[in-house]
């Protein structure tokens, strides 16, 4: 029997999006369909193909005027490419993303949100209310679904689920980098206990909370030091802080480090400071690499960080300054048990193969 094509639809292969397309390709191994993954923005980049195990990558190296208003050429584009592959049905990542595919008549929609605020404009809401007869809406947390029923409480429940992202954390552990040569790479200290911010230097992720936090901790952590990898538009304001703060000597900006996770282990503890989230890649990658987190009690984090440890509220600097106190004094017995209880975690929540079964409980409930 032929297999059927699946299009994985992505608005760029940035972070996080390189990883969901490859994940979301994976839970299409040992069945019937293949996975056409197709990038809208983006120049075509065969490292980007070779790494995507797909029956194909397509780019479609959009322009920001493409991509905007009614997205005309791209819907057109995508028209073409499910004549061509006859797709079975369509993944849609972001809000882009959705719309085109939306455009396409009597083919099946899983539209994932992977923030929230979808929905929030009246232009959406009416999109949605008019043209998703046959979209499913899947929120990578829990938070994110409830987020999305919120604002459009005209859509059947059983039509906005939840599905975690997940990693395969077998092969992503197997090319991390032990922790003396990580530390060697990255000239990352090999005397102070080490704290690591990775993310976009953006409001977001405020990192001037963690900044502060650390600042205000660090006379009881004389032995500390922060990192923070990334690259953003707030990178000279963060850097205004730290000086500011006379803390040049104490924290480190490491710039974007492609496949930072593979460093990981260079560290001691990971610190994810975001006002909004929606189930955070780097945490788990983070997690892969057995590193104690601390994380604010944002939206998706809190799943993340549930049974695992306690986080801080959104914009607290003194609630995550004790906590990197706690992390610091932290004994290895007590480092060993919060590592099984994310190990635990882990295994329970985001593997490739538990979602993997959900995945398919949501698209082909006859599967299960």
């Amino acid at each position: 029997m032929n297999a059927k094509n699946v299009l994985i639809l992505c608005n760029d292969y940035n972070a996080p999006f390189l990883s969901v397309a490859k994940e979301y390709a994976s839970y299409l191994n040992n069945t019937n369909h293949d996975a056409i993954v197709v990038f809208l923005k983006g120049q075509k980049d065969p490292a980007i193909e070779n790494e995507v195990s797909a029956k194909k990558v397509i780019f479609l190296e959009a322009t920001n005027k493409e991509l905007g208003g009614f997205k005309g050429k791209l819907t057109e584009q995508i028209r073409k490419l499910h004549h061509q592959y006859q797709f079975q049905f369509i993944v849609a990542h972001r809000y882009r993303a959705i719309f085109i595919a939306t455009q396409l008549k009597d083919i099946q929609v899983f539209g994932v949100c992977h923030i929230d605020g979808n929905f929030k404009r009246l232009s959406r809401k009416l999109y949605i209310r008019f043209f998703g007869k046959n979209l499913t809406l899947i929120g990578v947390s829990k938070a994110i679904r409830d987020d999305v029923r919120k604002s459009l409480p005209f859509i059947k429940k059983e039509k906005i689920v939840h599905l975690y992202n997940s990693l395969d954390f077998e092969t992503l552990r197997a090319s991390l980098l032990d922790r003396s040569a990580a530390k060697k790479a990255l000239a990352v200290s090999e005397t102070e206990y080490c704290f690591v911010n990775v993310g976009r230097l953006h409001e977001d992720k405020d990192q001037a909370t963690l900044i502060n936090a650390f600042a205000l901790a660090l006379p009881q952590m004389p032995q500390a030091r922060l990192y923070i990898a990334g690259a953003g538009r707030l990178e000279s304001a963060l850097k205004h802080q730290v000086e500011k703060l006379n803390l040049q000597e104490k924290i480190t900006f490491l710039g974007k480090v492609p496949e930072v996770f593979r460093y990981l282990r260079a560290f001691d503890c990971f610190v994810l400071s975001s006002i909004r989230e929606g189930l955070p890649v780097a945490l788990l990658e983070a997690y892969a690499a057995e590193l104690p987190p601390i994380a604010s009690l944002c939206s998706g984090n809190t799943e993340a960080i549930e049974d695992v440890t306690e986080g801080f509220e959104v914009g607290h600097p003194e609630q995550l300054a004790n906590l990197m106190i706690k992390r610091y004094e932290m004994s290895p017995v007590e480092t060993n048990q919060l590592i099984r209880r994310l190990n635990d975690k882990l295994e329970l929540n985001f593997t490739n193969a538990a979602v993997k079964a959900e995945f398919w409980n949501i698209v082909d409930p006859k599967t299960n």
